[in-house]
């Protein structure tokens, strides 16, 4: 976590959520959605910075790696979405979140919205996911993460990680303000002086929120951003994120990973369970 990301370009004020949405189909990185890519490193521990798939702002800090196509192509290697094979878990289209084959990569993506912020950090967070792991020669388990510009004008990052995931299987996992998984796997911090997961504890996002050194640095403060990342140091490990549903995101409505319909078949659809109403009826 870079000590100065984000700090100069955004804005310390949490929009508001959408009074009326709908299942958002992301089928794409950048503009379009607000899905980016940040804290990817490819298999030489680089980190990349694509033109089009990375999230600019992130990359406010000395010694950044300037932006190019060329990091976009390697970018999408590991991070791209599909509506077929192995990750896909049968087909229904997931974001797909790959390994590399060496020992210093990552993979990382982020909703950033239009970089105003997301929403304020509060007992009122929710999550839930679903996801796929497969039976690669090593397996991780796919890591929920916040960013947060902290009342003190620095950001950090909150990581949390649900417990026993299976391979070769979908697993859904819900996170609430008072979650806090068995085996210490709750919430953890990191960057800018934060404890980190060598001495650092992991609680729920309640106990952070209260805690005596960062409750009043987190509480109510502006979520930059959320979404996922596996790595860092993971070989050959693979993911697929099916949908999320997020109290700071669409409302809270589901983002659905893979295809983005036609409007040709989003009609036949919407026309085939208005008859099956009927029928009914």
């Amino acid at each position: 976590m870079r000590n100065s990301v984000l700090l100069a370009t955004v804005a310390v004020v949490a929009c508001s959520g959408s009074a009326v949405a709908a299942t958002q189909q992301v089928n794409q990185l950048g503009a379009t959605y607000g899905w980016y890519s940040d804290d990817t490193r490819a298999s030489t521990g680089a980190v990349l910075n694509g033109t089009n798939s990375s999230y600019q702002p992130y990359f406010n800090y000395a010694g950044a790696p300037s932006a190019s196509t060329a990091s976009d192509a390697l970018i999408a290697q590991q991070l791209f979405f599909t509506d077929s094979g192995s990750a896909s878990g049968g087909g229904t289209g997931v974001m797909v979140m790959d390994g590399t084959s060496a020992n210093l990569g990552k993979t990382s993506v982020r909703y950033y919205g239009n970089g105003t912020g997301i929403g304020a950090l509060n007992g009122s967070f929710t999550s839930t996911f679903r996801w796929y792991m497969d039976p690669y020669t090593t397996s991780r388990t796919v890591a929920l993460n916040l960013i947060v510009l902290g009342n003190n004008g620095l950001a950090y990052s909150l990581s949390w990680l649900g417990t026993n995931a299976q391979a070769n299987a979908w697993n859904t996992f819900s996170v609430d303000a008072n979650t806090a998984a068995v085996s210490d796997n709750g919430w953890r911090i990191y960057g800018n002086g934060a404890p980190g997961s060598a001495a650092g504890a992991a609680k729920s996002l309640n106990d952070w929120l209260n805690d005596a050194t960062y409750g009043s640095i987190l509480s109510n403060a502006t979520v930059i951003g959320q979404g996922f990342n596996i790595g860092s140091y993971q070989r050959n490990c693979r993911v697929g994120i099916d949908w999320l549903e997020s109290s700071l995101i669409n409302g809270g409505v589901r983002v659905d990973f893979g295809v983005v319909p036609t409007p040709g078949v989003a009609g036949l659809v919407a026309l085939a369970g208005l008859m099956a109403r009927r029928r009914r009826g």
